[in-house]
């Protein structure tokens, strides 16, 4: 399946590993694993691996109004 074929499932196009999202969002790995563990942040296990949804992330990286 294509990203494009994704989106048309209703699924994420892209999933981010944790030191990716730490990088993105200029935190610690250890903060977005303390995200997740609280349930500020879903995550998906795939093969063992620990991926973020980018919308989910997003999503939970809003700004403070």
């Amino acid at each position: 399946m294509t990203r494009r074929d994704h989106a048309d499932l209703g699924r994420p196009s892209y999933y981010l590993s944790i030191p990716a999202a730490a990088g993105r969002a200029c935190v610690s790995r250890d903060t977005i694993r303390r995200m997740i563990a609280s349930g500020q942040l879903k995550a998906y296990r795939f093969r063992g691996q620990i991926r973020i949804a980018i919308e989910d992330f997003d999503n939970a990286m809003r700004p403070v109004r």
